[in-house]
């Protein structure tokens, strides 16, 4: 399976499909990542139009898996967060944030058609990734995904504040990234799920 990470950071989400020998290449601009397993240190913007402008020979074209999942920060509900802030600051004014990443991994999944595509977000992105995407298509405690892929149940994992690191650099990559048991109950869903191809 060809599987496509976007903003992988840590490389939770697609750590269950490098795990079971998938071919994966990750998308990431923190340079602080570049060691992660199969990281390309990149920004999304980039990639999105090295792939616009070679779509002719584009190694990604049978590209089975994308998942995506952009940075939170903007949406969370988390007291600091901008959100939370305007929310106190300037109640009566529509928060109003920036939507760019979100448009561009859209377009890229546009672009390259997987037969499977999940994206992943905060409670707090629902309202805003909902205008773009429709209502969530499941929710797992904290996880709010949208997209197109099979239903999974992931067993149970830590909450994103039992694995909090306050003082380290990429605290928010390690608040943010996807638990292994979320990851290995999708592979799973889309490993075991049939096309009536199959039959």
């Amino acid at each position: 399976m060809k599987v496509l990470d976007l903003c992988s950071g840590l490389g939770g989400f697609s750590e269950a499909f490098v795990a079971a020998g998938h071919e994966v290449l990750r998308i990431e601009n923190n340079p602080l990542l570049v060691d992660v397993a199969n990281t390309k240190i990149m920004c999304i913007f980039e990639f999105r139009d090295w792939i616009e402008d070679n779509l002719t020979i584009n190694p990604f074209e049978d590209v089975d898996v994308i998942l995506f999942s952009p940075p939170c920060y903007e949406f969370s509900l988390a007291y600091d967060a901008p959100r939370a802030r305007h929310l106190r600051e300037r109640p009566n004014i529509p928060y109003d944030p920036d939507m760019s990443i979100l448009w561009c991994g859209l377009n890229i999944i546009k672009l390259l058609k997987p037969k499977c595509w999940i994206v992943e977000n905060v409670r707090g992105a629902s309202p805003f990734f909902s205008q773009e995407m429709g209502n969530p298509r499941q929710i797992n405690d904290a996880y709010f995904f949208w997209g197109n892929f099979p239903s999974f149940v992931p067993g149970k994992f830590p909450s994103k504040a039992e694995k909090d690191e306050r003082w380290n650099p990429l605290r928010a990559n390690i608040r943010g990234k996807i638990p292994i048991e979320i990851s290995e109950a999708l592979l799973d869903a889309i490993e075991s799920q049939k096309s009536i191809l199959d039959y």
